[in-house]
């Protein structure tokens, strides 16, 4: 079953009582459960690009970091099931070019709803909560890269109210 096919069959799902709040590293091994997820569906769509590793999918010092640091976090959405959704949050370096207008500018670096939880509109609960929290950091964008290939999540953050800026083009060498 496709992604597309999955998202369609949850679109009537009932919404899912959750809360959105900072992640700890007591969620640590929920964390990483969501990344093998997202690593797999870029995996499997990508395979000249992405490629197995060792466990962890994301090392706990790696999340320490995203937490303690001022200008980046990792939000999760919390339900009576636990850990079912992840927002990482990491600011971008201004510009050095003279000629940029100057922004502060929060980039979406991933987001990930459990599989067994789409369409319950977590992911848009996500969503509002990084550009709360991006608003409270005074930042002037939220961006986020989304690989041609997911043309899902392409309607999603459209849906939301994103729209194209670059589209970066690759050439194997």
């Amino acid at each position: 079953m496709s992604i597309a096919e999955i998202i369609e069959q949850e679109a009537e799902r009932e919404p899912l009582a959750i809360r959105v709040r900072l992640a700890s590293l007591r969620d640590y091994e929920e964390l990483c459960g969501l990344f093998d997820q997202l690593d797999e569906l870029h995996r499997e769509a990508r395979p000249d690009m992405f490629q197995a590793f060792p466990p962890p999918a994301r090392t706990r010092e790696q999340i320490a970091h995203w937490l303690a640091q001022p200008d980046s976090t990792v939000l999760v959405a919390q339900s009576e099931e636990g850990v079912v959704g992840l927002a990482v949050l990491l600011t971008r370096t201004p510009s050095g070019f003279a000629g940029a207008v100057p922004r502060k500018v929060i980039e979406l670096d991933n987001l990930v709803v459990r599989a067994d939880q789409r369409g319950r509109k977590i992911g848009r609960r996500l969503l509002a909560a990084v550009v709360e929290w991006s608003r409270q950091r005074r930042a002037t964008h939220v961006e986020v890269a989304v690989h041609d290939f997911n043309r899902d999540a392409q309607r999603f953050y459209r849906s939301f109210g994103f729209a194209a800026s670059l589209n970066r083009l690759v050439l194997a060498a």
